[in-house]
């Protein structure tokens, strides 16, 4: 009994990293990172990586504590939520397996180049916590039960931001022995491995949907 749990908890820890990791993405916001921060000094892009770093952090902690009291808020159900999180999921990875996925447009890029400070926009958010990866954390709460699961899920966006912050913080260094082509290569396997995650998501919120949907159905013909 004890070894199933610890399975099962071992296996939800990994998957929320995993998924988390993968729709954060932190190579395909290094050629973006290093663009907005060209004008800035070494130890000043640390500072900056830092500090957006602990703020996306906190935003999805925050997401991942508070987002589920919006589901009654909105009379959404989880199964629902699950569906539309996967679907949002399933878009991001085949963007990125076609490599034509941008976190941020044109205008929002051209603002953030005149600003004096990026940390908070674009680089804390969208670029690290975006819809994406709010969605995903809202997501993997909907398994959270437990104080366990929980303080899984907290492990994991920390996990998740420390290599963040430490990619970043190497962004010239791997952007210098990859290039484009090698970060693309990347991220497109990050993403053929998000979008069966997300059609995997689909499929978890339609087998928890049917019993509702029937026990809807049998309710109204009774």
């Amino acid at each position: 009994m004890p070894t199933e749990f610890l399975q099962k908890e071992l296996a939800y820890l990994a998957g929320a990293f995993v998924t988390l990791f993968f729709i954060i993405d932190p190579l395909t916001t290094v050629p973006v990172y290093m663009t907005l921060t060209d004008r800035y000094s070494d130890e000043h892009r640390r500072g900056i990586c830092a500090k957006a770093s602990i703020l996306a952090f906190c935003i999805l902690l925050a997401v991942a504590f508070a987002g589920l009291q919006l589901f009654g808020l909105f009379g959404i159900t989880l199964p629902a939520f699950q569906i539309a999180g996967g679907i949002l999921l399933l878009i991001i990875g085949i963007s990125q397996v076609n490599a034509v996925r941008s976190k941020v447009n044109s205008n929002e890029a051209d603002e953030s180049l005149g600003r004096d400070d990026i940390t908070v926009f674009p680089l804390a958010m969208p670029l690290l916590a975006g819809p994406g990866s709010i969605s995903t954390v809202i997501l993997l709460a909907t398994k959270a039960g437990s104080v366990v699961r929980k303080l899984e899920l907290v492990a994991a966006i920390g996990v998740c931001m420390t290599l963040t912050y430490l990619t970043l913080r190497a962004a010239k260094f791997l952007f210098k022995i990859l290039g484009n082509t090698g970060l693309n290569l990347l991220s497109r396997i990050m993403g053929l491995l998000l979008t069966a995650m997300g059609v995997q998501f689909i499929v978890n919120g339609i087998r928890d949907l049917l019993p509702m949907l029937m026990a809807g159905a049998l309710g109204a013909t009774s």
